[in-house]
């Protein structure tokens, strides 16, 4: 019969050999990283991660965290979790003490936790394109999440030199759950981006085309008014709503709205921009001519009004030049091709205006290219289409 007091430091030698061999399994860890042999180091990290003595032992994160880095980034087939695993290791590393002082600060000075972490949030972002375009996209999205945890600690704006920023990871993930149909997810997304003002109109057309989609019309056009205030200048904008009130038949109501705003700001040019928009897509030439002339003259250096002024005459041109091709008749055809030519000359400094204003805007030099050629300048034709061709 053994003895209670025997017993008793039998337990404790078998607790204490368990300790220690679990200890010795982060030596061996590191000794396996050292020499780059990573599936023993995931080996005994893994033992020693799953065992109570050691699960939360601040030199077993401080070596779990390079390991499952070094296989995230050399030998992911290893495991297929190795960046998130790898990211809550240098999470847990940088945690402190009372003193504020990193608990890992024995064996890996702080920076070097820092430099790992910002190594795991651009892996963390590749990832999540690449999982993007495999069509992974609630993966992806996962990827995207992670790096919430690491934007704050970049203090020295590694990762926002590389444009990975609040603001980006936020409009990435809005497309992979766009993509997963998640319209909760895309709309809360769209919404922080809002509320931090990120620089990007197309959230306002993302957002009102989920709430077009959900049957909240209201909602759809409130978010279109809500972007052109910010962004007022923005023909993308300026566009989707003028098609969404003709889809909905409602045009004469921004009109009207545009014509009320008109008579409290007579000298905004936007508002007669906008409102001349909408005349030239609802084929009403005559008006949308006046207000793009009426912006014009409150204000010359407007690109919006410049091109499309001069892509209305452009587009009249080539209308009659088209009747003067099909006619048989010498004298029709000659009169039509004058009148062509003369509504041509009209477009030249509109289009140029707006090439002047914006050198690199494709469909400006579009428009100039076929202007010069239908009007017989062939040597300008082929100078624009040269500027198209730098552009790619």
């Amino acid at each position: 019969m053994i003895k209670k007091g025997l017993l008793t430091i039998l337990v404790l030698v078998l607790f204490t050999n368990l300790i220690s061999a679990q200890k010795h399994n982060v030596v061996n860890a590191s000794i396996a990283l050292r020499n780059e042999e990573y599936s023993d180091a995931k080996k005994y990290i893994d033992e020693a991660f799953d065992t109570e003595s050691t699960s939360n032992d601040a030199k077993m994160w401080n070596y779990r965290a390079p390991i499952y880095l070094q296989i995230a980034l050399k030998e992911p087939a290893l495991d297929i979790n190795a960046i998130f695993k790898a990211t809550e290791a240098h999470l847990k590393c940088l945690q402190t003490d009372k003193k504020g002082r990193v608990i890992v600060r024995k064996w890996t000075a702080k920076e070097d936790i820092l430099a790992g972490t910002i190594q795991c949030g651009y892996k963390l972002f590749n990832n999540a394109i690449e999982e993007y375009n495999a069509g992974n996209y609630k993966s992806s999205l996962k990827h995207y999440t992670a790096i919430f945890e690491i934007i704050p600690l970049d203090t020295e704006d590694q990762l926002k030199r590389g444009n990975i920023t609040r603001e980006t990871i936020l409009y990435n993930s809005f497309f992979s759950s766009n993509k997963m149909k998640d319209n909760t997810k895309s709309k809360e997304l769209l919404q922080k981006l809002i509320d931090i003002n990120f620089n990007e109109p197309a959230i306002f057309v993302h957002m009102s085309n989920i709430f077009l989609e959900e049957g909240e019309t209201d909602k759809a056009l409130e978010y279109l008014a809500l972007g052109r205030e910010i962004f007022e200048e923005d023909q993308g904008l300026i566009n989707t709503e003028i098609n969404l009130y003709i889809q909905l038949g409602r045009t004469s109501e921004l009109i009207g709205k545009l014509g009320e705003a008109i008579i409290l700001d007579e000298e905004n040019d936007l508002l007669y921009f906008n409102r001349g928009t909408i005349y030239d897509q609802e084929g009403d030439i005559d008006n949308a001519e006046k207000d793009y002339l009426t912006a014009l003259e409150l204000n010359p250096s407007a690109f919006g009004a410049n091109y499309n002024l001069g892509a209305l005459y452009f587009n009249q041109g080539v209308e009659t030049k088209n009747k003067a091709n099909v006619t048989s008749n010498n004298s029709l055809y000659s009169k039509l091709n004058k009148e062509a030519d003369a509504v041509f000359a009209k477009a030249f400094p509109y289009l140029e205006m707006a090439h002047e204003l914006n050198a690199e805007d494709k469909n400006t030099l579009l428009s100039l290219k076929q202007l010069y050629y239908l009007s017989g300048d062939y040597a300008k034709s082929e100078e624009m289409k040269k500027l198209i061709a730098e552009l790619k």
